[in-house]
């Protein structure tokens, strides 16, 4: 069949909207622009695309270079953190000894935990920390704190373990990870150096700290920091791309240098219980004391209390550690007036029989008056020493005048450093010749408005009793290397003469008198030796003045006299309990380090010199120690002793046990009594007959004790 042709007709029109494009070109209100104009301006937007196009291409291109070819610091750090590690090696810290080897100081290594909390989740944490607590002695609660860092790799837990201490906190670990296999591996030990003190509290305040960057903190640690540090070795430690070790092995530092000292820590043991005895008796805020050889000037003991163990870090009270010895200035009082004494003998103004008017205890000086607490007429200057009287002290220092009293005082060594380069070390502080007034001379001679600490008041001591010559102080004995060998020895050396042999032994032999019936420090005395010694009060200065209540007591004295071995300073501030005269207060102590020091270095006493009274402290011990060389001579004594000795003496419970007055005169019997607050009531007169309390019968401070005389 043949296909239908189409039929013809006009052609269809489609019903889609056709797009008009003139709609989108804007009418043209002139007539189009001519060819060439509209080719220039489309080859100027070409220049313009194509320029934008090449300057970023340059920018592009400089920047990879840089990145490339320069140099870029942050990258070049980034880079070395991996392959490259600054180390630091601090040679050991050297040691402190005694005189006689003994370790004062030394280092230890110790043990630091650490953690990696990155490894820990919370449930971890938790049963971590529970079994760490009771071998660290630390609460669980403050290691899940320390553990929960998020973000960190190390954390410190725990510092200062003991090796016992290490190991049970790695077997809390062990059994702990046999539950929590993942617990393994996120401890681990370092050991760190750290220093350690044998002697715990004791010579702590002379030996010092050493903080956590191994620098000395205090006391010796930092006046000896630069010859105790260890060299510092600083190397670059290279690794690889797969972080393993490419330099060498790293090279030890060279130790620090070992210092021997002077001290005996016999002795400073010794210093140290009597100190903590004398804290007890008198209820004083502190206590010092120093022990001097007179003849090299070495000083043995030096010791303050209260005081701290430096071995416990965690609770340390810097204001303990203070060297109260050779950083307290205060005012010495009635110790200074041998000092005068021995200037007035020296300048032959006076000889020791020459007689001193003493007012009968009080004198007019300009628009003041000097008192004595024991008044007196007339007395030789020996007498002056032995009863301390503020009047014939001042009258000796009139003699001299300003200008040589203040000279021979700075010679025995006021007012000056004593070259021990202690931290906070003073010098003191005393008036000028040129302005100094009468009465401030005056109260200069018995050490009023004058300063001294109590390395000065023994070095001063050791002056007399080394003939007249004052001998440097010193502690340092030795300096060695790491091997033991001697690098430098420190000799004795000699500072001056002050006054002639003569006069010091003249002084020394006034000092003596101190310590006898009558005098103000009979409590110093030892049995089986000779002690001279001086005592000191004065009012404590609080806040710019004088206080009302507080006393510095002091003893200052010399053993044996007749060949003096020792020097010894004891102060005792703010006494509380009792008497605050330093012949009650420190005095006891004196008699106990003196005694006890000699028989360390093995100075044999006189049996004749030994009281035997019974109750007498130390009178078993002396008996002990001479045995059958005591013979008749004891025998006699113990059979005329009294049933007490003639002095005040301290009870363990805090009482006084009264003394034996019996034959005393009414004088020595008040001096006998004198600072402990007792009134005294008398009948009759002459010599001690009876009393009450009976002899050797406990008394309080403040109660009285009736006498009769006949």
């Amino acid at each position: 069949m043949a296909a239908k042709r189409p039929i013809a007709g006009p052609p269809r029109r489609s019903t889609r909207p056709s797009l008009d494009l003139s709609m989108l070109v804007p009418d043209r209100k002139g007539p189009a622009d001519p060819d060439p104009q509209v080719r220039t301006r489309a080859s100027v937007r070409v220049g313009f695309v194509g320029a934008g196009l090449l300057f970023g291409f340059i920018l592009l291109g400089v920047r990879a270079a840089t990145l490339m070819l320069l140099a870029d610091p942050r990258l070049e750090e980034k880079a070395q953190v991996q392959f490259e590690e600054s180390i630091q090696i601090e040679g050991r810290r050297g040691d402190l000894l005694d005189r006689n080897g003994m370790v004062l100081a030394t280092t230890v290594e110790l043990k630091e935990l650490h953690v990696d909390p990155s490894r820990l989740d919370p449930g971890m944490t938790r049963s971590l920390a529970l079994a760490l607590a009771a071998p660290l002695a630390l609460e669980a609660d403050h290691l899940e704190q320390r553990m929960a860092r998020e973000g960190r790799r190390d954390v410190l837990l725990a510092r200062d373990l003991t090796p016992a201490q290490a190991a049970a906190a790695r077997a809390a670990v062990v059994a702990a990870s046999s539950e929590d296999r993942s617990l393994r591996g996120v401890l681990w030990t370092r050991d760190v150096p750290r220093r350690f003190y044998p002697g715990r509290e004791e010579g702590a305040s002379l030996m010092g700290l050493v903080g956590h960057n191994g620098t000395g903190l205090a006391g010796l640690e930092r006046s000896l920091d630069r010859q105790l540090r260890g060299e510092v070795f600083k190397y670059v430690l290279w690794r690889d791309r797969k972080g393993r070790r490419v330099t060498p092995d790293e090279t030890d530092a060279g130790a620090g240098q070992t210092v021997v000292l002077t001290i005996d820590r016999r002795i400073q043991h010794i210093v140290e219980q009597a100190l903590e005895t004398t804290l007890v008796q008198t209820g004083a805020g502190k206590a010092y004391a120093v022990v001097i050889d007179v003849q090299t000037g070495e000083i043995l003991a030096l010791a303050n209390r209260p005081t701290q163990n430096p071995n416990d870090t965690r609770l340390l009270d810097l204001e303990l550690f203070k060297n109260h010895a050779a950083v307290d200035a205060f005012e010495p009082g009635s110790v200074f007036k041998p000092f005068v004494a021995a200037a007035a003998l020296e300048e032959e103004l006076v000889i020791p029989e020459s007689m001193i008017d003493c007012e009968g205890g009080h004198w007019v000086v300009g628009n003041k008056t000097i008192h004595d607490d024991h008044p007196h007429g007339r007395v030789t200057v020996s007498e002056v020493i032995k009863y301390s009287s503020n009047i014939g002290a001042a009258k000796l220092a009139f003699l001299l005048g300003g200008e040589r009293t203040l000279d021979y005082l700075k010679d025995f060594g006021f007012a000056r450093m004593s070259g021990l380069n202690l931290p906070g070390e003073t010098r003191g502080a005393m008036r000028s010749p040129g302005d100094i007034k009468p009465i401030e001379l005056a109260t200069t001679s018995y050490g009023h408005g004058v300063t001294a600490n109590a390395v000065q008041l023994a070095a001063a001591i050791g002056t007399l009793g080394n003939g007249g010559v004052r001998m440097k102080p010193h502690l340092v004995k030795e300096l060695r290397d790491e091997s033991g060998d001697v690098l430098r020895e420190i000799k004795p050396e000699v500072d001056r003469r002050v006054v002639s042999e003569t006069v010091a032994r003249q002084v020394v032999v006034m000092m003596e008198s101190v310590t006898e019936t009558g005098g103000t420090g009979t409590r110093a005395r030892v049995d089986g030796f000779r002690v001279a010694g001086k005592t000191g009060t004065a009012w404590k200065h609080i806040d710019g003045g004088y206080s009302a209540t507080a006393r510095i007591g002091s003893f200052v004295g010399l053993i044996p006299a007749d060949a003096p071995r020792l020097a010894i300073a004891v102060v005792v501030d703010t006494p509380t309990i009792g008497s605050s005269y330093g012949g009650i207060v420190a005095a006891p102590a004196f008699a106990e380090i003196g005694g006890a020091a000699l028989r360390v270095l093995g100075v044999e006493g006189d049996p004749t010199l030994v009281a035997g009274v019974p109750g007498r402290p130390g009178a078993e011990g002396v008996a002990a120690r001479f045995g059958s060389k005591l013979g008749s001579v004891e025998s006699e004594l113990a059979r005329n002793a009294p049933t007490a000795d003639p002095e005040l003496q301290w009870q363990t419970d805090g009482s006084l046990r009264t003394p034996d007055l019996t034959g005393l005169s009414l004088r020595d019997a008040l001096v006998t009594l004198q600072g402990a607050g007792l009134t005294v009531q008398t009948l009759g007169s002459g010599t001690v007959a009876s009393q009450t309390p009976a002899p050797g019968q406990p008394i309080q401070a403040g109660e009285q004790v009736s006498v009769v005389l006949q």
